[in-house]
């Protein structure tokens, strides 16, 4: 998969140039093996690195070759129910920390874009634009709801106000989230990548065959696993 080229997308076309990944060849000691450079491994992989753990990352094809090139950017807050449905199964102490989760995530990008100098194209505010009476009156329960678990960066708009912010009639009105934002999510992925490099982490191409024991196997190469500390609380 060494030549595996990436979708064919506006993302993949205006991606920022980086240099080829080598192949894992022979063998590598590391604390953690991470295997698939999207945002889930890139991410893990620095957070361990920044502790003082040694990662190898192996990946089949491309960094962020999966979903995490081709989505659509946007930075959204929230889970796919909302925070009061979460609190009626869980109850309010684990709602609140659910909710400190749910607004955690936009403030790890921003810290990772700003610490290792990432050209994603980071644009802050996401807007919820509403057409009906009904739709506003569900963003202004929606903003309620959210400054209940600490979510402030948030604005109610007029018709004036969300023309000023989208150059559109067909509204309203609407809620700006600045908290919300969008990236170039393969740039994103890139410098994550480029990043884990920086801090001496390995990033290679490999397509993993086994795995057992502390021990990962990968045409050609191999990654050996050291026992290590547990990681800080």
């Amino acid at each position: 998969m060494a030549n595996t080229p990436y979708p064919q997308s506006y993302y993949a076309a205006s991606a920022n140039a980086v240099p080829e990944r080598p192949r894992l060849e022979g063998e590598v000691e590391t604390d953690v093996c991470v295997i698939g450079a999207g945002y889930t491994g890139l991410s893990s992989a620095l957070f361990l690195l920044e502790h003082g753990f040694r990662v190898t990352v192996l990946e089949a094809a491309k960094v962020g070759f999966g979903a995490s090139g081709r989505n659509g950017g946007q930075i959204v807050n929230s889970y796919s129910r909302d925070i009061d449905v979460i609190e009626r199964t869980v109850g309010p102490k684990q709602a609140q920390l659910l909710g400190q989760m749910a607004f955690e995530g936009a403030a790890i990008i921003r810290d990772r874009v700003a610490k290792y100098q990432i050209q994603c194209d980071l644009k802050d505010g996401g807007v919820f634009a509403a057409i009906t009476r009904k739709q506003m009156g569900h963003l202004e329960a929606q903003k309620k709801l959210w400054e209940r678990y600490g979510h402030t960066q948030l604005e109610l708009m007029d018709k004036r106000r969300i023309h000023e912010v989208v150059a559109c009639d067909e509204y309203i009105g609407g809620m700006l989230d600045m908290s919300g934002g969008h990236v170039h999510p393969l740039n994103l992925a890139l410098g994550e990548a480029a990043a884990v490099e920086s801090l001496g982490g390995n990033s290679n191409r490999a397509r993993r065959q086994s795995s057992r024991a502390y021990r990962t196997r990968s045409s050609p190469g191999q990654v050996c696993h050291r026992r290590r500390q547990r990681l800080p609380r």
